[in-house]
């Protein structure tokens, strides 16, 4: 009779723990969100689009006749427009509320951390410490408090990750109704980032590993995929309709009313930038807002953009040449030719140094002028240093817990699926990119840390082992031999 009380009252107290530390998460990123918000350049736009879409239910900038738009994803806007009042909010009240749906999901997404690393067998410690690790990441925690997309986007694909896991433990047809769930789930995801492509080689090598049917395999990864796409189906089709093209993925680069740019600035950039440099940037921001760029100003024109005089003059000659005509199709071009001049010169340069600088951009701290926020409770931004601190911390430790995982047969297959998604999201935007910084890269934080809770409860973990088989030693030594 005791054994079974006594797993009662365990169970209740492990659910009494883990309820308040779900509701310390709260008050802590609540507090941190009242505290400070703030709309970012992008934030601007989504609040526009959420508000429009809330009083005409059309996809656009400005109210009419201001014509509808398809440079950004509508996923974002639509979420605001659904979960915020009906009424047109001011835009600090529409950061206020948004900025509280970015602490909750930011909580969920660390209780769905918490959730994949019992589905891999992972102890409650290690579940408890990968929670806290999403909490405090100071990346995830500084972005919740501007409005933009990342904290949903990050939830919706951790929950994905989730799903597919999930069906490992599972059988048909329960199984199937986690695929569809992490198919639909993906839908959501793409509508909200492009990038969010990214993910799918975890998400289908988990859909792989969960049988060992080669049929059942196909029919996974066939039914995620087609339900993704079903999902994502009406924003293409509603822009073949409007605008005769399917604009996918919107726009990559757009200037402050939304409106696209050409990309020719933006291929030239990949030549030689790095994210490394502050200010690196800066001419990509002037030419956003339809600045000119005089080549005498400060900062426009650095050496690391040229490599001999001819190569400086020729681009001097061409911003001034955009200081008359903006981002035209012949500047366009000729941004373009000096790409191309770049990588014939120097390819591995281009293709292989470069993206490997970025990827080291990737895992460092962001500059201070980046997502700085203000905290009493944080004590930002005068601990700022401290915070970046941590969070390179926390992606060390990472390293280390998946280190720590592949050790074991049973997790191995599943760790290496799993590593995917901050893989492919760091050799994706080392590319796609010619300035990425660590915000770009957050949809692969929590995955990270998971390893990071593992790291710091291995240790532990290993003690127990050690003392359990010593007792089972003396325990074994004292019976007496037959």
């Amino acid at each position: 009779m005791n054994m079974p009380r006594r797993g009662v009252v365990e169970r209740a107290l492990r659910s009494l723990l883990w309820l308040l530390t779900i509701l310390l998460a709260l008050k802590l990123r609540l507090t941190v969100v009242t505290e400070f918000q703030a709309p970012a350049g992008d934030g601007i736009q989504y609040y526009q689009l959420s508000q429009v879409l809330k009083s005409e239910h059309r996809f656009s900038y400005q109210p009419a006749p201001s014509p509808p738009t398809w440079t950004r994803l509508p996923g974002y806007p639509l979420f605001l427009a659904l979960t915020q009042p009906a009424r047109p909010l001011t835009l600090r009240e529409h950061l206020i509320a948004a900025t509280r749906l970015n602490a909750l999901l930011d909580v969920g997404t660390a209780l769905l951390i918490a959730a994949l690393s019992a589905q891999l067998g992972m102890g409650a410690l290690a579940q408890l410490l990968g929670f806290w690790a999403v909490i405090f990441m100071p990346t995830l925690l500084m972005l919740s408090a501007f409005g933009l997309c990342e904290s949903l986007v990050t939830f919706l694909l951790t929950l994905a990750v989730y799903l597919a896991l999930l069906g490992k433990s599972l059988r048909p047809p329960w199984r199937w109704v986690t695929v569809a769930g992490c198919g639909m789930v993906v839908g959501l995801a793409q509508l909200v980032r492009v990038d969010t492509v990214l993910v799918l080689p975890a998400l289908l090598m988990l859909l792989v590993l969960t049988t060992d049917s080669w049929r059942g395999r196909v029919q996974n990864c066939l039914l995620c995929l087609g339900l993704a796409a079903l999902v994502f189906a009406p924003w293409p089709l509603r822009n073949l309709r409007l605008f005769g093209a399917a604009h996918v993925g919107g726009s990559p680069w757009i200037d402050a009313a939304g409106v696209p740019l050409r990309l020719g600035m933006m291929r030239w950039y990949q030549t030689w930038a790095t994210g490394r440099k502050d200010g690196e940037g800066f001419d990509l921001f002037l030419v956003a807002r339809h600045s000119p760029l005089p080549p005498a100003r400060p900062n426009v024109i650095t050496p690391v953009m040229f490599e001999d005089a001819r190569e400086q003059q020729e681009l001097a000659a061409l911003f001034e040449q955009y200081c008359h005509e903006g981002l035209s199709p012949a500047v366009d071009k000729k941004f373009y030719s000096l790409a191309w001049k770049r990588l014939k010169r120097h390819p591995f340069r281009v293709l292989v140094e470069l993206p490997l600088v970025r990827l080291r951009t990737l895992w460092s701290p962001m500059p201070d002028y980046e997502l700085s926020i203000t905290s009493t409770l944080l004590r930002l931004p005068k601990e700022r240093k401290s915070w970046d601190r941590l969070g390179s911390l926390l992606l060390l430790l990472s390293v280390a817990g998946a280190c720590f995982a592949l050790s074991e047969p049973t997790k191995r297959r599943w760790v290496l699926a799993l590593l995917l998604v901050p893989v492919a999201r760091s050799v994706g935007f080392a590319y796609l990119h010619p300035i990425p910084l660590q915000r770009y890269f957050v949809e692969a934080i929590p995955v990270l840390m998971l390893f990071s809770g593992y790291a710091l409860a291995w240790p532990v973990s290993r003690l127990s082992a050690l003392l359990s088989r010593g007792r089972g030693v003396r325990s074994g030594a004292s019976e007496p031999s037959l």
